[in-house]
């Protein structure tokens, strides 16, 4: 197949492979639901488009590279363009709000470290949220919204090119889809050139 360079995400079982799911091809840019993803597909799509792991029984396209193929230099490179964005936020219990924002990029970029706090606080109150007192609040003493609100913080000062978002679940119109739908939206607004997926669970699969 051609126009890799125009896929932001492919995933494609080769035939026999006994691989979960079907075939996925997202084209670069906008705001994308993958429907009916279940239990035994979501672990592999996340292994295969998040972690990049080569896989020899499936095709893999991601920001138009074919993973495959890649080496490891390329592949790393590529990874820090991809973000997941979990429904519950993907939150440390220990850490603090401002701790789990900031933390990834503490880690892998130092230098930017020093300015990041107008960054958090115009995410933050971009949501309408209280800026201050949220950033110190624990996991366990934040709402299901703080948890993804930090979440999202936290993905977008990664700055990724591609963004999977894991189904929140409930009922369409509950809060916690308004609130994945604002994140996808206020994410693409800011970076026009991105990709947001959302992984919407399988309603029939039991064990989702």
């Amino acid at each position: 197949m051609s126009a890799a360079a125009e896929v932001a995400l492919g995933y494609e079982p080769q035939a026999g492979s006994g691989l979960p799911g079907e075939r996925i091809w997202i084209e670069a840019g906008g705001s994308h639901v993958v429907p009916a993803v279940g239990a035994a597909l979501k672990p592999v799509l996340l292994a295969a488009v998040i972690e990049l792991r080569p896989r020899k029984d499936a095709r893999v396209v991601v920001l138009g590279a074919e993973t495959g193929s890649l080496p490891e230099k390329a592949r790393a490179a590529l990874r820090a363009q991809v973000a997941f964005l979990p429904a519950g936020g993907g939150l440390l219990s220990n850490l603090n709000a401002w701790e789990n924002i900031t933390l990834p990029i503490g880690y892998h970029e130092p230098k930017r470290a020093r300015g990041l706090a107008s960054q958090v606080y115009a995410l933050l109150e971009q949501f309408g949220a209280d800026a201050r007192a949220l950033l110190a609040k624990l996991p366990e003493s934040m709402t299901p919204d703080e948890r993804m609100l930090a979440g999202y913080v936290r993905m977008r000062l990664g700055r990724p090119r591609l963004v999977l978002g894991e189904d929140p679940g409930g009922a369409p119109g509950a809060s916690e889809r308004r609130r994945a739908a604002a994140f996808a939206a206020a994410y693409l607004a800011d970076c026009p050139e991105g990709t947001f997926v959302q992984l919407q669970e399988d309603a029939s699969d039991g064990s989702g």
